[in-house]
């Protein structure tokens, strides 16, 4: 098997990450873990790389930096040109709220530092409901394109310093542990995670492994020609490879401290193994990634990448409630994606239709494509005298939006915000209290004199994500032994640790209320072990979501199942209470506003009373 044919086995392995990535945003209560499909671009790009320099060096003693840089640049910057143009045209004519820093957005992508603006800016890859950009996944480009431009200056001066691949490994490996040693030093419980996730120096680590993986297992050294024996080796260690990657992108959450303090590093290195595995091309695997659809979905993974998080994005800010028939909207939007990524595969890698601007940079051959276009007519060229016309439009509408996009923070992000922040200070307070002192019984206005004596006294803890932070100080008035333990885009399958501390610190009472599922379903299974980590011998009520997201209503039939099956456990419907009041609500339809805040804390303490003062009244 020839060089190129086993660059096209390991090109397969880029069809798992882009699918990987693609449902973690779309179902990621099935693929919590999903987000490591990045680790596989990034140890596949370092084993490449590695590859093709350490290659030049053997064969020239030098790179032609500047035709390498050119190569890979002009790969990835026109299509990405092209896909923020036509985002950029599309939401300047339909979606203008998304303008808001568009210039930043696109400037900051195209120069290739995107990840650097986004944590000086302090964006957060996992926040659904704070004004999100349809740009936001383009921090993986930069981390991409950061890495195409120093590894290879400096895997050429340790070659030329060293004469040795000894010294590049051991460079390899010094620089992974310095990476992921920044990683788990910069991990902070509680906080974003944003930073170590977003990093360069905090991400170098997967391609480091790579990269050493290129100079222990270089693809010009592996023979078909192996032993049945070792054949089978092979095959059985691929298998049990390949199915750690499938359990880590089940179970690795992306807020536990295990993925940041170790992790992302074991399973960038069980990925080096399937790489491994993969390259030989005496293996089962190498055979099945050449299988046609995974090859398909490879050739195109590129242009996926670009467009799945737009798409995403701008199709659930126009479509606000796809809380009815979720699969439905799921099905539209990966359409949608396979659309707009052929498109953009057979504009540029096919070159189907010649159109100017687009399959080069070059002025020259550009005027050149032009005339040729309008000279030879659409018999040589058909569609193209349309495509481009269209492709002109696109331009003059996008460059509008760019030049007047408004700069600053969205008022309504900025306000939630800086509620939730006022809010968590107010948690910190009421948490900090010392509960044997008393506290002054308030007057609430729309609780009758009992439900008020009854909440104030009444030791409870609440749980949940930013729907409880939004709300919490209508709240803590209500119910004066309360501790609350909210942080915002919080899931319920990754409430483990949190159940655990506040066991660890006797603050886990024995009335339990979860505010969550506003950020997406969960599994019968995720139910019965966050349930059973509580314990069946607390009260749990289980405060419905209002989401107009495709997960709202599996969201809360998991919860009415729940309340079926354990008799400890009631629902507060908070869902349907809340229907018909949009005024209740922030501009996003899912956080309350003041009104709403003070309606929901209303809501919760009168449930909780009804169900607990009827249990009282009963003993």
């Amino acid at each position: 098997m020839n060089r190129q044919n086993r660059f096209i086995a390991l090109d397969g392995l880029r069809s798992i990450a882009i699918l990987a990535i693609i449902f973690y945003h779309l179902i990621p209560y099935q693929i919590p873990g999903g987000y490591l499909g990045v680790n596989i671009y990034f140890v596949l790009t370092g084993y490449f790389i590695t590859d093709y320099v350490m290659k030049e060096y053997q064969v020239k003693q030098k790179l032609a930096y500047k035709s390498y840089i050119t190569r890979r640049f002009n790969r990835l910057v026109l299509p990405l040109l092209w896909m923020m143009v036509t985002v950029t045209a599309y939401i300047t004519l339909f979606q203008r709220d998304l303008l808001l820093n568009i210039r930043s957005w696109i400037v900051s992508s195209l120069g290739m530092y995107n990840n650097w603006w986004q944590i000086a800016n302090g964006s957060s890859y996992f926040d659904q409901f704070y004004g999100q950009s349809p740009f936001t996944h383009l921090w993986f480009l930069s981390v991409l394109s950061q890495f195409y431009i120093i590894w290879p200056l400096v895997a050429l001066l340790v070659l030329a310093k060293f004469k040795k691949k000894d010294a590049l490994l051991l460079t390899t490996v010094g620089l992974s542990f310095l990476s992921i040693a920044s990683m788990a030093l910069r991990y902070a419980p509680g906080q974003d995670f944003s930073r170590i996730y977003y990093g360069t120096d905090t991400r170098f680590f997967a391609f480091m492994i790579g990269a050493a993986l290129s100079i222990l297992w270089p693809l010009h050294s592996l023979s078909p020609g192996i032993s049945k024996k070792a054949k089978r080796r092979l095959n059985s260690i691929g298998a049990v490879a390949y199915l750690i990657v499938g359990i880590m992108m089940r179970v690795m959450l992306d807020n536990q401290a295990f993925t940041y303090l170790g992790g992302m590093y074991l399973n960038a290195l069980v990925i080096a193994i399937v790489i491994a595995v993969t390259a030989h091309p005496a293996t089962f695997f190498s055979k099945a990634m050449r299988f046609k659809p995974i090859q398909w979905i490879s050739r195109r993974s590129y242009f996926l990448y670009l467009w799945y998080y737009p798409v995403i994005v701008l199709y659930q800010a126009k479509v606000l409630d796809t809380s009815n028939d979720p699969n439905r909207h799921i099905l539209i939007q990966l359409v949608l994606i396979l659309i707009a990524s052929e498109t953009s595969y057979q504009f540029f890698e096919r070159e189907a239709w010649l159109l100017p601007f687009v399959q080069s940079w070059g002025m020259k051959s550009n005027i050149r494509i032009m005339k040729d276009i309008w000279k030879r007519g659409e018999k040589k060229h058909p569609w193209s005298k349309t495509a481009t016309l269209l492709c002109g439009a696109i331009v003059l509408v996008a460059a509008v939006g760019f030049v007047q996009a408004k700069t600053g923070e969205d008022p309504s992000v900025k306000e939630l915000q800086e509620q939730i922040t006022k809010n968590q200070k107010t948690i910190e307070a009421v948490n900090d209290y010392d509960q044997s002192r008393s506290r002054a019984i308030n007057n609430i206005e729309g609780l009758n004199r009992d439900v008020i004596l009854f909440s104030h006294d009444l030791k409870v803890t609440f749980i949940g994500d930013s729907i409880l932070l939004a709300a919490a100080d209508k709240l803590t008035p209500i119910f004066g032994q309360a501790v609350i333990d909210g942080a915002v885009s919080r899931q319920l399958y990754q409430t483990n640790t949190v159940l655990k501390s506040l066991k660890a610190e006797e603050k886990l009472y024995d009335t339990v209320v979860v505010f969550l599922g506003t950020n997406g379903t969960f599994t019968k299974e995720q139910m019965d072990e966050f349930l059973n980590a509580i314990g069946t011998d607390r009260t749990v009520f289980l405060v419905t979501t209002s989401v107009p997201r495709s997960w709202q209503n599996s969201a809360n039939s998991q919860m009415l199942l729940a309340e079926q099956n354990y008799a400890n456990v009631h629902i507060l419907d908070w869902n349907t209470y809340s229907k018909g009041h949009d005024d209740w609500m922030r501009a996003d339809l899912v956080h309350p506003n003041e009104e709403g805040a003070r309606q929901l804390a209303l809501y919760v303490a009168e449930g909780i009373y009804a169900v607990l003062n009827d249990d009282n009244g009963s003993n």
